[in-house]
């Protein structure tokens, strides 16, 4: 399996300081910090489409999983 074949699934979660984060889902774990939900949302969403798609879940601000999309390139 090649880096482009690699799945690009994402995570967006509530950090204590209270902001957003849009992480990967794998090495090397990058991600993007937001000040609203709907920022990183926004970013991930756009990020999974540049990369081929993959699956996005959001947690909500106690951990728990609120929703999970897949997204198509």
């Amino acid at each position: 399996m090649t880096d482009s074949d690699k799945k690009q699934d994402r995570t967006v979660y509530f950090r204590e300081d209270g902001l957003w984060v849009n992480q990967l889902n794998g090495p090397p774990w990058t991600s993007t910090i937001h000040p609203t939900r709907e920022d990183a949302l926004h970013m991930a969403r756009e990020r999974l489409m540049m990369e081929g798609g993959g699956d996005l879940t959001l947690l909500a601000v106690d951990g728990s999983v609120e929703s999970q999309e897949q997204l198509l390139p």
